[in-house]
């Protein structure tokens, strides 16, 4: 095949939290995150095991901006994901980049 597909192992990619305030507001918390990219099948087996296994495996770092991103532990993960919030708004970022969904320049 004479076609090349385009493959980057990870993408830096915006994250957008929303944290309930007092009052039944809303607070967002706009941030970056690097995911690694997986392979259909790579992606199957971690999702089998649910959001925190599959978010453990592709976070590789975060940061208020792109510039600024630092690299995850273990004990970083661990935290992020502990939140409801967080967990979510991780999730839904990896599967939107994940789809190719373009996101505007944050």
């Amino acid at each position: 095949m004479q076609l090349k597909i385009k493959r980057k192992e990870s993408v830096v990619w915006p994250v957008s939290v929303k944290v309930p305030a007092d009052g039944g507001a809303l607070e967002e918390h706009n941030f970056f995150a690097r995911f690694k990219r997986l392979s259909e099948k790579e992606f199957d087996a971690a999702a089998k095991e649910g959001q925190t296994p599959l978010l453990k495996a592709v976070m590789l770092e975060a940061g208020e901006t792109e510039a600024s991103l630092e690299k995850l532990s273990d004990e970083d993960k661990a935290e992020l994901l502990s939140d409801t919030n967080y967990r979510v708004g991780l999730y839904n970022a990896y599967l939107k980049m994940d789809a190719g969904v373009a996101e505007k320049n944050s």
